[in-house]
C-alpha cells in the first residue's frame, strides 16, 4: 500500500436552493470559457506519491496547481483573497472520506500553457491552514469542470499533459483503444464502464487524485463477487488516508484481486484494487504508469494507449504514512513485511533511511521519497527493521 493524502473533493453537494429548483447560478453557467475557439498547448508535469503537478499563471505570477479529474476546481482562500477574488456562491463538498466540507466559490481566469480559461468557478479552500495540505495542494486544483473545453491527454511517459480542442490533433491515438466517456452534468466528472465478470458491470470515475490502481466501491465488490470476480484478498487495519476533513478514522482494510477487469472494451485481467466504502469506484492515477489517457468529453471518448507492461498491482513495504500534525503510519496490512515486523498503526517512527521525520513539507518529501524505494531502515522508540517489498496481492 502506497503513501496517499487525497485532499479533494470526490463529490459535489451543492447548498443552493436554486440547484433543487433545476436553474443552475450564473457562475455555473458563465464559465468556464476559453479566450481563442481553437487551442492547444503541452506543458510539463511533476509526480508526488502519485499527484500530478502542473504550473499555471494566476494573478500575473506561476502557481503550483494539482491536475485531478475527480474534483472540481479549488483554490487557496488566503491567495483568492490576495487576488481579490469576488465570491459568486457557497457549496457544501463532500470529501473523499465523506465529510461535509462548505466553502466559497469565486472565479477567475487562468492562463495554463499561453490558454486562457475564462470565468473558471473554484471552491476556496484553507490549503495553507495545514502543513500537509499546503504541501501536498500548493496553490489550488485543475479540477473536471475544466474537461468539456477540449481533449486532455495525461502522457506520463513523457512527463507532459496535452490540450487541443480538436482530438484528430492529439499524439499517441493511432494505437490507442477507444473506450465510452460518460459525464453527467456538472462538475463533468469523466466515468467509464467497467467489468468484473460476465454478469458483473458497472460504471467508475477516472480520478486521478486516487493513487490506486482500481478503488472499488462496497457495493460493486459485493456484485463482482457474486458473479466470481474476486480471487485473492489480503486485510489491513488503519486509517484510509487524509483529506480535507482531517484524516480517516482508524477501520479494517481490505485489498482485492479482480480477476478479470475490463473498462469498456479494454481487457485488463487481474488487478490489484483496495475497497473503498463509498460510491462510485474509482479508476486511479496508478493506471498511468502503463496507459496515456486522453479525454475528450465532446465525443464522449476516452483512449487508453499502453506504452507499459502490468501487473496492474503494487509490492508493498505493508504500511501506509499519514501526516497529520506529525508524520507517523496510517494503516498495516496483513501477511506483510510492516506487520511481520511488529509495525502497528499510529507508531512514530524516529529515523526513516537515516533521516529522522519531520512534520514540513521538505520532511514530509523526504518520508514520502524513501517509501519509493525497494528496501526501508525504520527506527521507532522500541525497534527497528530493514523492509523489503513484499510481492503484490496477484501473486499470493
Amino acid at each position: 500500500m502506497k503513501p496517499s493524502i487525497a485532499f479533494l473533493f470526490v463529490s459535489l453537494l451543492l447548498a443552493s436552493s436554486s440547484i433543487a429548483q433545476h436553474t443552475p447560478p450564473q457562475w455555473m453557467t458563465q464559465g468556464p470559457y476559453l479566450g481563442n475557439e481553437t487551442s492547444s498547448f503541452e506543458i510539463p508535469v511533476q509526480v508526488m506519491a502519485s499527484k500530478i503537478y502542473v504550473e499555471v499563471e494566476l494573478g500575473g505570477k506561476p502557481r503550483r496547481f494539482v491536475f485531478d479529474t475527480g474534483s472540481p476546481s479549488m483554490i487557496d482562500k488566503t491567495l483568492a483573497q490576495e487576488l481579490g477574488l469576488q465570491v459568486v456562491g457557497k457549496s457544501k463538498g463532500q470529501d473523499s472520506h465523506g465529510n461535509i466540507i462548505e466553502s466559497n466559490i469565486v472565479q477567475t481566469s487562468i492562463n495554463i500553457g499561453g490558454t486562457i480559461m475564462n470565468k473558471v468557478p473554484m471552491f476556496a479552500a484553507d490549503f495553507a491552514g495545514s502543513t500537509a495540505t499546503n504541501c501536498f495542494i500548493g496553490d489550488g486544483v485543475l479540477g473536471s469542470e475544466l474537461l468539456p473545453l477540449g481533449a486532455w491527454q495525461i502522457d506520463l511517459n513523457k512527463g507532459v499533459i496535452r490540450f487541443n480542442t480538436d482530438v484528430t490533433h492529439m499524439p499517441s491515438l493511432g494505437h490507442a483503444t477507444k473506450t465510452q466517456l460518460h459525464s453527467f452534468g456538472y462538475t463533468h466528472t469523466p466515468f467509464l464502464d467497467v467489468q468484473f465478470a460476465r454478469r458483473a458491470r458497472s460504471k467508475a470515475m477516472f480520478d486521478t487524485g486516487s493513487p490506486a490502481y482500481f478503488a472499488i466501491s462496497t457495493a460493486d465488490l459485493e456484485g463482482a463477487r457474486n458473479a466470481k470476480g474476486v480471487g485473492n484478498t489480503n486485510s489491513g487495519f488503519g486509517s484510509a488516508g487524509g483529506s480535507l476533513g482531517g484524516q480517516a478514522a482508524n477501520a479494517d482494510q481490505l485489498q482485492v484481486e479482480l480477476k478479470a477487469l475490463a473498462i469498456d472494451n479494454l481487457k485488463l485481467g487481474r488487478v490489484g484494487a483496495i475497497q473503498r466504502e463509498l460510491s462510485p469506484s474509482l479508476i486511479g492515477a496508478a493506471m498511468l504508469k502503463h496507459f496515456v489517457v486522453t479525454l475528450d468529453i465532446k465525443s464522449e471518448a476516452a483512449y487508453f494507449n499502453q506504452y507499459a507492461d502490468g501487473g496492474f498491482s503494487h509490492p508493498s513495504f505493508g504500511f501506509s504514512l499519514a501526516f497529520e500534525g506529525e508524520v507517523y503510519v496510517a494503516a498495516v496490512w496483513d501477511n506483510s513485511p510492516a506487520q511481520a515486523a511488529g509495525i502497528r498503526p499510529g507508531l512514530r517512527f524516529t529515523e526513516i533511511n537515516g533521516v529522522k521525520p519531520a512534520f514540513t513539507c521538505q520532511g514530509i518529501q523526504q518520508a514520502l521519497n524513501a517509501m519509493q524505494a525497494d528496501e526501508l531502515n525504520l527506527v521507532w522508540a522500541t525497534g527497528s527493521a530493514t523492509l523489503s517489498r513484499k510481492t503484490s496481492i496477484l501473486e499470493k
